[in-house]
């Protein structure tokens, strides 16, 4: 098993500039997410900003293909944060896995379904394919809300969700070919499809639905026996955070999400800019309300997930202490 994802590291580690020359302060670790939306911004302005070096941290970050994936290294001991969909999360501890999630970046929703060409209503969705990156995953539990929201049941629609593994690029690759016919896309992005004349059948834009998303989470081990590590990043993330939502930094962070996003026309990279200022959490707490609510969708898609403990599956702690100390609130008026 160790073999394995020694693999797999060596296979998806990328060099993206997430390795500032090391001092005697700082501590070596690995770092992974399968999420290549702009629901990563924090994560590439960190990046960008040298901010996991300010905090101690010479991070190594690995792309993984799919986020269960990164569960299983954080378990091995092979990656020490990860950030994936909170649905991941609550399908690990079924089994008990030691993973915990430490940080939301996002409650409010802002995807769009975006469906073929030739999809323009929802009695056209009947007996037709929906791209997710796995049973249980953001794109899943997403497109599962946009459906009730249709007021369509996939079981009485014949509606079949499809797993295409990877990053929601594999999932836009597979809508262009037509090998699926809708999927769910995240803000400016699904947007652009809009544009581009694949329909949006749902926007939840707006619409008030909320649904954790987008989790920083570890394991207790780590958390237990190197909490300054945690603390680490949980400090990168949050000065991260203030930097996007300072309006001063409002060109440097639309350039940024821009190039990660590969977008070239200015008014997309504006719209990545809002969606993202619009979506994000400026104090990033785990949302146990949330997780509940979260849960019992999840429940629906598999009946086992109705023992698992959400209140074991979060720990606010360390945001709560960064909120508590001041520390929110300094990095906010920088």
């Amino acid at each position: 098993m160790a073999l394995y994802h020694r693999k797999i590291l060596f296979i998806f580690a990328l060099a993206v500039g997430f390795l500032p020359a090391q001092s005697p302060a700082q501590i070596k670790s690995n770092f992974s997410s399968s999420i290549t939306s702009e629901s990563m911004a924090a994560v590439w302005i960190a990046r960008d900003r040298g901010l996991f070096k300010k905090y101690g941290l010479d991070v190594q970050y690995i792309l993984m293909p799919r986020s269960p994936l990164a569960v299983s290294a954080l378990v091995a001991g092979e990656i020490d944060m990860a950030v994936i969909g909170p649905g991941h999360l609550v399908n690990a501890a079924v089994g008990g896995t030691d993973v915990i999630g430490i940080a939301n970046f996002a409650q409010k929703l802002d995807y769009r379904l975006n469906t073929r060409p030739e999809i323009k209503k929802k009695e056209d969705l009947r007996g037709k394919r929906i791209a997710i990156s796995g049973p249980g995953s953001t794109s899943h539990l997403v497109s599962l809300l946009a459906l009730q929201h249709l007021a369509l049941d996939p079981n009485a629609a014949k509606i079949a969700f499809l797993t295409i593994s990877g990053t929601e690029i594999n999932r836009r690759l597979a809508l262009e070919s037509g090998s699926i016919d809708a999927t769910t896309l995240n803000g400016s992005v699904g947007d652009l499809y809009g544009q581009k004349g694949y329909p949006v059948l749902f926007n939840f834009k707006g619409s008030g639905v909320t649904m954790p998303q987008t989790m920083l989470v570890t394991t207790r081990r780590l958390a237990s026996t190197k909490p300054q590590v945690v603390e680490a990043y949980a400090k990168t993330i949050v000065e991260a955070i203030a930097v996007m939502f300072d309006p001063a930094n409002k060109e440097t962070v639309t350039r940024t999400i821009a190039s990660n996003l590969r977008l070239s026309n200015p008014s997309d990279a504006e719209e990545a800019y809002q969606s993202v200022i619009n979506s994000y959490e400026r104090v990033p707490y785990p949302s146990l309300e949330g997780m509940h609510r979260l849960h019992g969708l999840l429940t629906t898609i598999n009946p086992k997930l109705a023992g698992v403990k959400i209140d074991t599956v979060v720990d606010p702690s360390f945001i709560s202490k960064l909120d508590s100390s001041g520390f929110v609130q300094s990095v906010s008026k920088r």
